[in-house]
């Protein structure tokens, strides 16, 4: 297990992220596995229409790491190329709350953890009253983080590595008829030198790194055309 990380460890290349990096991170291998897009996901709709982003779902053992997975899509969707017109979430709460549609929103997302799907009357409703087509629904599957050690120059030199694995998923649906547009799934693996271990490699940077390559790579790609809005 050791010889293996360590041989994974040399050949990562290095991705160097400015937004609130500790250190050095390193790229060991990420994967992103897309379904077919539905003929109904309109690429100048998505662009040029108000897209609600949903509060993020995840395992309740790591529920408590959403708000950084949330954080992390926000800012990868306020860099994307066309760029997604995401309502900012205190906008959609405030909007949610107006109409009366706290409780709706709320039973929205159990019964996406119970069923796996997003109840048509109830996303209809606040699709409406957000004035959103189309509606994101991000999730997080897996964080997880481990510490090896990487022996150097004949074993004379002890490299204490800390790798980390991330899981996202993101899907699409269409508000008004409650349709399952488009979905996908991501992992990265990360690994980088730690000094101590309890050094930690910084899940803001590998969510945005693997969000970005979501949206960049499968989301915006020669298939979904995108033009000028009107």
């Amino acid at each position: 297990m050791r010889a293996l990380v360590g041989s994974a460890a040399v050949a990562v290349t290095s991705l160097t992220l400015s937004a609130g990096c500790s250190g050095p991170f390193h790229t060991a291998d990420d994967h992103v596995t897309s379904a077919q897009r539905a003929q109904a996901l309109d690429g100048q709709a998505l662009t040029c229409e108000p897209v609600t982003t949903l509060g993020v779902v995840a395992p309740a053992g790591i529920q408590g790491l959403t708000p950084t997975i949330a954080s992390a899509l926000t800012t990868a969707l306020s860099k994307t190329e066309p760029r997604i017109r995401a309502v900012p979430m205190p906008e959609t709460v405030n909007r949610l709350a107006d109409n009366d549609l706290t409780g709706d929103y709320g039973e929205l997302l159990a019964g996406l953890g119970r069923t796996g799907i997003l109840e048509r009357e109830r996303l209809k409703r606040i699709g409406a009253a957000l004035g959103s087509r189309y509606v994101m629904q991000p999730g997080l599957a897996e964080y997880s983080q481990g510490v090896f050690d990487k022996f150097e120059f004949a074993g004379f030199k002890i490299v204490r590595i800390r790798t980390a694995t991330l899981r996202l998923w993101l899907q699409i649906w269409e508000a008004p008829t409650g349709h399952l547009l488009w979905e996908t799934t991501g992992e990265l693996t990360s690994a980088a030198p730690i000094a101590r271990e309890e050094a930690a490699v910084s899940l803001d940077d590998m969510a945005q790194a693997l969000w970005a390559k979501i949206l960049k790579t499968e989301l915006f790609d020669s298939t979904i055309p995108s033009g000028s809005c009107t």
